[in-house]
């Protein structure tokens, strides 16, 4: 097992220990990059500076609002008032970038913390407005974000009082865009394109080359012929025709995938 790997297990595994009671003080940050004014806020995750740079509040993916023809998914309203909240008083935001400091849409990715250092997507997950997500190298965080994205699921707090994984058997083109999906793994294959999980013959989960040294391919296929747990984006199959696996997520980090047993709140 590679270095990279044991690290992204180990975060993995913190996430699913007993869980710390939540503060004001969880996932606190030390040493900001910088602080700044915030000039308004687009969504839950999604925020713009005075000085007119876009911030992606990175770890977390909140509800998408309506854009264009596209209706807001539920939510989405309750993610976006949220944040608003946290900046009432004070306007001041701080900022630890993102080991990749910038998207393909050339928005600064970053934590963010309130004048008083409360981390603002260890809140939102907490109070169940946001689910975790982590995108390498920026994986600061992402062993204490699940764990309190866990504890907002675990008491069916904000969207979790409504939404669970989806089953792979049933998914449908409505379901696009970022899941949790959970289905029995049956079969793996390895190629140099990458590792391709096989969930309920309706889904692949692929693994590029980029992200595999992260990954313990031991760890994973322990995971064969049982019920896991996987979170991503869900798209159609590049093949428009296929009945076969036509739905498909790539994941990027371990914390991505968990076996259905240790995704139970019991």
């Amino acid at each position: 097992m590679t270095q990279a790997a044991r690290k992204a297990m180990w975060l993995c595994l913190c996430c699913f220990t007993s869980l710390p009671a939540i503060s004001d003080s969880a996932c606190p940050g030390a040493n900001y990059d910088e602080t700044s004014r915030i000039k308004y806020i687009h969504d839950g995750d999604t925020l713009h500076l005075k000085d007119g740079r876009k911030v992606r509040l990175i770890g977390i993916n909140t509800p998408e609002v309506a854009r264009g023809n596209n209706a807001a998914q539920p939510f989405a309203a309750e993610a976006s008032n949220a944040l608003k909240a946290l900046f009432k008083d004070n306007k001041s935001i701080s900022l630890i970038y993102g080991e990749e400091k910038y998207d393909r849409y050339e928005r600064l990715l970053a934590h963010g913390f309130t004048d008083n250092g409360e981390n603002i997507q260890a809140t939102l997950l907490a109070q169940g407005h946001a689910r975790a997500v982590t995108f390498p190298p920026n994986s600061r965080f992402s062993a204490c974000y699940l764990q309190q994205e866990r504890k907002a699921r675990c008491s069916k707090a904000g969207l979790w009082k409504k939404i669970k994984p989806l089953n792979a058997k049933k998914l449908n083109d409505t379901q696009i865009g970022f899941q949790l999906i959970k289905g029995k793994l049956k079969n793996i294959n390895i190629n140099n394109k990458g590792i391709w999980l096989n969930l309920d013959n309706k889904l692949t989960i692929g693994i590029r080359p980029d992200n595999q040294p992260l990954f313990d391919i031991d760890a994973i296929h322990k995971m064969l012929n049982q019920k896991i747990v996987v979170r991503g984006w869900l798209n159609k199959s590049k093949k428009a025709s296929q009945t076969i696996r036509p739905y498909y997520i790539r994941v990027r980090h371990p914390s991505s995938l968990h076996l259905a047993t240790e995704f139970t709140c019991s």
